[in-house]
């Protein structure tokens, strides 16, 4: 029988993969930016754009089917593992706010630099990343620390 856990369940693990799977392309984009003239840089930029907008709206979706599931399960809010998930993602989403939209901007502006334009662009995903491994790894081993 189809339950909501399960129901609850299959949408919070979708919502993860959709909130990381498109920053692996996005590392693709990066990689044709490093080469890319001035004239094919706009679509990539909308591109990694599109991703970042995929990764922000999927962890919405994320975050209120986590807090369901763990009505539904009986957790309780002061499990370590929950506190540390939610701390790693109140950082994730501070970063996310933070990391890729001021350096976005500088495109096409005097301070713009293509070569460290890409490898921040690179560096700040590959952190993104490792934030939200981090969160699975908790949401998936369920580590007990106190």
């Amino acid at each position: 029988m189809f339950s909501i856990y399960t129901l609850l369940l299959y949408i919070h693990i979708l919502s993860a993969v959709l909130s990381i799977g498109p920053l692996f392309v996005v590392l693709t984009v990066t990689k044709k930016m490093r080469t890319a003239s001035n004239d094919e840089m706009p679509p990539y930029i909308e591109a990694f754009k599109g991703a970042i907008t995929i990764v922000k709206h999927s962890g919405h979706v994320l975050v209120v089917s986590g807090i369901l599931l763990m009505w539904h399960a009986g957790y309780h809010w002061r499990t370590s593992w929950i506190v540390l998930t939610f701390l790693v993602m109140f950082a994730s989403i501070v970063f996310l706010a933070r990391a890729f939209k001021p350096t976005l901007r500088t495109y096409n502006t005097p301070s713009y630099n293509q070569q460290q334009f890409v490898s921040l662009l690179k560096r700040k995903t590959w952190m993104y990343i490792l934030l939200l491994l981090i969160m699975l790894w908790l949401m998936v081993a369920k580590p007990i620390l106190w």
